[in-house]
């Protein structure tokens, strides 16, 4: 099933996360329209970095009236020399009504020429309009932006990096929120992460979300002894997280295609195309037998349980993650392009 895993996110277990604001939405735009971030004070170049003094005395020589040269140093210090290529970076828009969310791109930063105009805005008011929404910052990082979300729809725990006033936030802290916000079906060390949509709108049933979660965990428990983590955050809509080692996780994901995915379709593909479900299942028992050696069958969930699991899927409006879509797609593909050049093969020899 290595061809499967291939096509699965992958996050490094020492990825790092930063948030850098937008001067209050106004260089948004900018940021997301010309694929770069930016930090203020101009008059503090890469060159002076490389200088054998405290950066916090360049500022102070350079910005007399500057009340806070450590806060400055330290930020443009994170900004050039902290921040790293591959780092994932949030912006917000105005008001935070959306958040950018993007991969930096360049190993160091870089300066843009700027208009004098644009640095100097405030003595040229007549030229407002024809600027407006010009960033003017020189120090520039480049981004490659991988999404945007509305704030309402983000994970709660986010909103507290949101109303963060520094220029520059580190947001390690919120590492497993931003993955959720950018992955639904990922890896990450030796866990592979598996979230469910629950997109109900309505209040939720208990006697809807209670089976489910049965019946998914019946599922879970069939395919191994490991602990699997369970975190559920349904507010209508919500989501409904597993965390386990990845083998294991993936034969439960395999596992709830094959009680559901004939139902639905993926990208306009049926996954039960002839061969596909066959083939994931397959390797499902056969890992499963190899892990079972010896010991009897439990928690097999019955036909009454699928038929339940199905039905609960439906009331809660479940959707499967959609880079497991993805992954089953990119898979289906690869065995498709296998049986050609076998077919190719066999017509060669005939």
């Amino acid at each position: 099933m290595e061809q499967l895993i291939k096509h699965i996110p992958r996050i490094p277990e020492n990825q790092r996360y930063w948030f850098v604001r937008t001067n209050s939405g106004e260089y948004y735009d900018s940021f997301v329209n010309d694929g770069f971030i930016g930090i203020g004070w101009n008059q503090i170049e890469l060159k002076h970095l490389k200088e054998n003094r405290p950066l916090e005395d360049i500022v102070r020589e350079k910005y007399k009236n500057e009340n806070r040269p450590n806060y400055v140093a330290n930020q443009i210090k994170t900004f050039c020399n902290d921040m790293k290529k591959g780092d994932i970076v949030l912006i917000p828009s105005s008001k935070s009504t959306f958040i950018h969310f993007g991969v930096i791109q360049d190993t160091e930063p870089y300066e843009e020429e700027i208009p004098f105009e644009v640095e100097n805005i405030d003595e040229h008011p007549e030229l407002l309009f024809e600027y407006e929404g010009v960033c003017p910052y020189r120090k520039r990082r480049r981004i490659k932006w991988v999404k945007v979300i509305k704030r309402d729809n983000m994970d709660p725990q986010l909103y507290k990096l949101i109303y963060s006033h520094h220029t520059i936030s580190n947001a390690d802290g919120y590492a497993e929120y931003i993955d959720k916000s950018l992955f639904d079906f990922y890896i990450k060390g030796d866990k592979c992460h598996f979230i469910l949509h629950v997109r109900k709108k309505e209040h939720i049933k208990a006697r809807h979300l209670i089976p489910f979660m049965s019946d998914l965990l019946t599922i879970a428990d069939r395919n191994s002894d490991d602990e699997i983590d369970i975190k559920v955050n349904v507010q209508s809509p919500g989501t409904i997280e597993l965390i386990g080692y990845i083998p294991i996780i993936i034969m439960v994901s395999v596992g709830l295609v094959g009680v559901i995915g004939g139902r639905v379709k993926f990208f306009g593909m049926e996954l039960d195309t002839p061969g596909i479900i066959g083939r994931l299942l397959e390797w499902r028992r056969t890992k499963q037998q190899e892990q079972n050696q010896g010991q009897e069958s439990i928690n097999e969930p019955t036909e009454q349980q699928k038929e339940r699991l199905v039905a609960n899927a439906e009331n809660l409006d479940i959707q499967l993650p959609e880079q497991l879509q993805k992954a089953l797609k990119a898979y289906a593909e690869d065995v498709n392009k296998q049986i050609s050049v076998t077919e190719e093969k066999n017509k060669e020899n005939q």
